[in-house]
C-alpha cells in the first residue's frame, strides 16, 4: 500500500514538473503581413531577440532572428509568405531555447525590428523602422540601451519654489514624460524615484550604476539667487560635472548641493573631484551639447521666445560617482514670473520632454557612428 501512494506522489511530482516547463514555454501563434513588416505572434511576452546577417552564396542577404524562449508547435510556419525584394521566409527550432526566423532578401541587412508583448515586427523594407501600435520605434538600436531619468529633489526635500510651487513635484512630472518617451523610442528606462520620497545623493548614482546605465539625467528647475534677480534670471541649462567655470555655474551648483551634501566637509568633496574621469567628462559634455540643441530647438517650435542658457560645468554632486554620461537638466526659473508659469503647463512639460529625447537620439546616433 505504501508503495503505491509513493508510486503516486512521484507520478504526482514528474506531472508538476512537466506542467511548469509546458506552461512557461512561449508558442508561436501565427504570422502576417501588413504594410511592409513581417509580423509575428507569440503565446505570451517576448524575452529577448537577437539580430545578425549572413551573406548567402548569390550574393544576397539572410537577416537573421532568433527569438529566445520561443517554441515552434508541430505543422507552423512561414514559408508560405511573399514579399517584393524578399526571396524566401523561413522559421524553426535553432534549439530547445530559441527560434530562429531567416529572411532572405538581395536588399542591403533588415537591420530593425520591434517587438512588444507578445509581438516581433521586422520591416521588410531596408532603412524603414518597425512600428508597434502606430508607433515607430528603433529597436534593434536602441534596446541596447539603458538610460536611467533622476527626478531632481523629493520628500523633505522641496528644492526651488515659488509660492506654493515647488521643484520636486514639477521636475518629478517631467521626468514622468520623458520616461515615455524614450520608452516609446525602444529604450529600457528607470528613474530614480518613482514617488515623492527624499533619495540620498549617492544612492542615485548608485542606483544607475546598478543598472548598468548608458546614460544618467538628472532633472532639475532653477532658481534665481534673490527677488530682486527673479526677473532678470531665466532660460534652459544643462550642465556637465566638472569644476565650475563661471559665477553662474556656482551659484545654480550650490542651490542644488544644498541639502543634499549638507553634511559633506570640504576635503570629501575634493577627494570626489579627483576622481573624476576625463573621458566621462568629455562624454558628458557631448552628451549635454545634443541635448541643448534639441531641447532649443524644440521648444522655439512650440514657444517662441525662449532663452538658452547654454551647457556649462559645474560641481554638481548629483552627477558624482556616475559611471556613465551624465548631466543635469535645468529646465528653466520656477522664479521667473513668465518662465515659472510655463513650468507648470502640461504641453510645455511635453515638448522639454520630446527636446531631451530627441537629444539623447543624436547623441546615441553620434555614438554608434563612431
Amino acid at each position: 500500500m505504501e508503495k503505491i501512494i509513493l508510486n503516486r506522489k512521484v507520478i504526482l511530482i514528474f506531472f508538476i514538473f512537466f506542467a511548469n516547463i509546458l506552461y512557461a514555454q512561449n508558442y508561436f501563434i501565427k504570422s502576417k503581413i501588413r504594410q511592409g513588416e513581417l509580423r509575428l505572434y507569440f503565446s505570451s511576452d517576448i524575452d529577448k531577440v537577437k539580430y545578425f546577417s549572413l551573406p548567402a552564396g548569390d550574393g544576397s542577404i539572410k537577416n537573421v532572428y532568433d527569438i529566445y524562449g520561443a517554441v515552434l508547435p508541430k505543422g507552423k510556419g512561414i514559408s508560405h509568405h511573399s514579399y517584393k525584394n524578399i526571396d524566401s521566409f523561413k522559421i524553426g527550432q535553432n534549439s530547445p531555447e530559441r527560434l530562429r526566423v531567416v529572411i532572405k532578401s538581395p536588399q542591403k541587412p533588415l537591420d530593425t525590428h520591434a517587438y512588444r508583448d507578445n509581438m516581433l515586427v521586422i520591416p521588410l523594407i531596408h532603412g524603414k523602422s518597425a512600428s508597434i501600435k502606430g508607433k515607430t520605434i528603433k529597436s534593434i538600436l536602441n534596446q541596447k540601451y539603458t538610460i536611467v531619468i533622476d527626478a531632481g529633489h523629493g520628500g523633505k526635500d522641496n528644492g526651488a519654489s515659488s509660492g506654493k510651487d515647488v521643484e520636486k513635484d514639477i521636475v518629478f512630472s517631467i521626468a514622468k514624460k520623458l520616461k515615455k518617451r524614450l520608452l516609446d523610442r525602444g529604450y529600457k528606462v528607470y528613474m530614480t524615484r518613482n514617488r515623492d520620497h527624499f533619495i540620498k545623493l549617492s544612492k542615485r548614482t548608485e542606483f544607475a550604476n546598478k543598472k548598468k546605465a548608458d546614460i544618467f539625467i538628472s532633472v532639475h528647475a532653477n532658481a534665481a539667487p534673490s527677488k530682486k534677480k527673479a526677473k532678470i534670471f531665466r532660460g534652459i541649462e544643462v550642465y556637465y560635472l566638472s569644476p565650475a567655470q563661471t559665477k553662474r555655474a556656482k551659484e545654480a551648483a550650490e542651490k542644488e548641493n544644498s541639502v543634499m551634501l549638507e553634511d559633506t566637509d570640504y576635503y570629501t568633496k575634493n577627494a570626489y573631484l579627483s576622481l573624476l574621469n576625463r573621458e566621462k567628462i568629455i562624454e558628458s559634455h557631448k552628451l549635454g551639447l545634443d541635448v541643448d540643441k534639441k531641447l532649443i530647438s524644440n521648444i522655439k517650435h512650440y514657444y517662441k521666445k525662449i532663452e538658452n542658457g547654454g551647457v556649462k560645468s559645474a560641481n554638481f554632486w548629483v552627477l558624482v560617482g556616475a559611471q556613465m554620461p551624465s548631466i543635469l537638466v535645468e529646465t528653466g526659473y520656477i522664479t521667473h514670473p513668465v518662465e515659472g508659469k510655463k513650468l507648470l503647463d502640461d504641453n510645455y512639460q511635453s515638448a522639454l520632454a520630446k527636446g531631451i529625447a530627441q537629444g539623447v537620439d543624436r547623441y546615441l546616433q553620434n555614438q554608434r557612428k563612431q
